[in-house]
C-alpha cells in the first residue's frame, strides 16, 4: 500500500457538483482533495441550462459571469421558455416580462464547459488539489476520520479525511460502498441526448422549448454561441441501444422545424448518448462521515430542468454545513440537517416537478392543452407566471 495523504474533506467526482463543493470549501480555507476515476472532466452531453436557485449558487461561487461569457450571446439574455406542439405552435410560455425584478440573468453553458471553469477556479487555491485517474475502491471509518482507498496508475493509495462528499453520479461508487439503496423507478422510454448543429432559430425556434407529443416529446435548447444545440428526446422502450442509434435521423425529421423531408446534410451530430430515465433517491444522504450530493444522492427526468439544478443546490448546502462544522464551531449535527433538508427538497420538489413535466409532455393531447391546469395557469397572466417562477427558489 502506498503513502497516506491527509485532508479535511475528500470529494469524489469531478462533475459540477463535486467541483462546486470543492470550490466553496477551498474559498473557506479548508484543505480539500478531489478524486476522479476519469483522466479529465467528462465530456458526455448533460445539462446546459440552470434553474434560478442554482444560478444563485453559481453567482456565490464567482463562476456565473464566466459561464455566461462561454455559453451566451446577447440574444440569449431574452428570457423565454416555451411549451410547443411538434409543428411549433406555442401552448404556453414564460416571457421576458415575467422575469422577477432583481433576479440574476440566466446561465446557459454546457455542463462540460461549466466543469472546466470550476476546475480552473479551484486551481487557484493551494489548499485544494484534484487527482484524476484515481478510482475509489473502498471506504472505512476510523475514530475521528475515514480512510478511502483509491486505485491509481502507480498503485493503490490511501487518503484519510475528516469527511467525504460523494458527488460521483448516478452509478455512485460512494453510495454502493456505503450500502445505500437507490429507491424509486425507471421510466420505460429511452432518453436520447444529442449535441447537434442545425439552424433552429432560422426556422422559428427560441433558445429553449419543450415539445408536447406522445411519441416525440423532447427538449430542444441552445448550448453555446456556435449554434450547438441539445436535442433530448424520448425513444420507444422496446428498442435495443443499436436500434435507438439507427433511428436518430427519423426522430430528427419528426422533431426538427424546417423543410421536409429533412436532408441528412442539413445538420451535424457531434454526440449521441442514449440512457434510461430514473426517478430515484438514496434513503439517506449521510452515513457516518460520508455524504451524498447530486446524482449520487438522487436522479430525476431531465425534462423538468431539475437534475443538475438540484445537485448544485446540494453542493452549496453541503459546503456551507461543512464550513460551519470545520471553521465556525458548529456542532456535527448540522450535517444531519444537510442530509434531511436536501432529501426533503428532492422528495417534495425535484421528484414531483421533474416527473410531472415529463408526464405533461408525454401524456397531454396537444389539441386539448388549453384545458390542462398547468397551461391554464401559465396563460392567465404575468402575475401568475411570475409566482410560478418565484416558487422555483424554494429548491435552494
Amino acid at each position: 500500500m502506498g503513502s497516506t495523504t491527509d485532508c479535511e474533506v475528500l470529494v469524489v467526482g469531478a462533475g459540477p457538483v463535486g467541483l462546486l463543493t470543492m470550490l466553496f470549501l477551498a474559498k473557506a480555507g479548508i484543505n480539500v482533495i478531489l478524486v476522479e476515476s476519469l483522466p479529465d472532466v467528462d465530456k458526455s452531453p448533460r445539462a446546459m441550462a440552470y434553474g434560478a436557485p442554482a444560478i444563485v449558487e453559481l453567482e456565490r461561487a464567482g463562476v456565473a459571469a464566466e459561464a455566461r461569457s462561454v455559453g451566451m450571446v446577447p440574444s440569449d439574455y431574452d428570457f423565454r421558455l416555451r411549451w410547443i406542439t411538434i409543428d411549433n405552435k406555442t401552448l404556453g410560455e414564460f416571457r421576458s416580462e415575467d422575469r422577477i425584478p432583481g433576479s440574476f440573468d440566466a446561465v446557459l453553458c454546457g455542463q462540460y464547459e461549466l466543469a472546466k471553469i470550476m476546475k480552473q477556479h479551484v486551481s487557484q487555491y493551494q489548499n485544494a488539489s484534484i487527482l484524476f485517474n484515481h478510482k475509489l475502491s473502498n471506504i472505512k471509518e476510523v475514530e475521528g476520520a475515514l480512510i478511502a482507498t483509491v486505485e491509481t496508475p502507480e498503485g493503490n493509495k490511501e487518503i484519510s479525511a475528516k469527511y467525504l462528499a460523494g458527488c460521483d453520479g448516478g452509478r455512485s461508487t460512494v453510495r454502493k460502498l456505503l450500502n445505500l439503496t437507490y429507491d424509486g423507478f425507471t421510466l420505460p422510454q429511452w432518453l436520447v441526448a444529442c449535441n447537434v448543429r442545425y439552424p433552429f432559430r432560422a426556422h422559428g425556434f427560441d433558445r429553449s422549448q419543450f415539445i408536447v407529443h406522445p411519441d416525440h416529446f423532447c427538449l430542444v435548447g441552445k448550448i453555446d454561441p456556435t449554434d450547438l444545440w441539445r436535442v433530448s428526446y424520448a425513444e420507444k422502450p422496446d428498442l435495443t441501444r443499436e436500434e435507438v442509434l439507427a433511428n436518430v435521423h427519423s426522430k430528427f425529421e419528426a422533431i426538427f422545424p424546417g423543410p421536409k423531408p429533412l436532408p441528412k446534410d442539413a445538420y451535424t451530430v457531434e454526440i449521441v448518448s442514449p440512457y434510461r430515465i430514473h426517478q430515484r433517491s438514496a434513503p439517506s444522504y449521510r452515513k457516518g462521515r460520508a455524504f451524498l450530493a447530486g446524482d449520487a444522492a438522487h436522479a430525476c427526468s431531465p425534462f423538468g430542468g431539475m437534475g443538475l439544478t438540484t445537485g448544485i443546490c446540494d453542493a452549496g448546502g453541503l459546503a456551507d454545513c461543512l464550513i460551519g462544522v470545520l471553521r465556525k464551531g458548529c456542532d456535527d449535527s448540522l450535517l444531519d440537517r444537510y442530509a434531511d433538508i436536501r432529501r426533503q427538497k428532492y422528495q417534495d420538489i425535484t421528484n414531483n416537478v421533474s416527473y410531472s413535466n415529463t408526464c405533461l409532455l408525454r401524456d397531454t393531447d396537444p389539441e386539448k392543452a388549453s384545458e390542462h391546469e398547468f397551461f391554464r395557469m401559465m396563460n392567465s397572466s404575468t402575475e401568475v407566471r411570475r409566482e410560478m417562477l418565484k416558487s422555483a427558489y424554494i429548491l435552494g
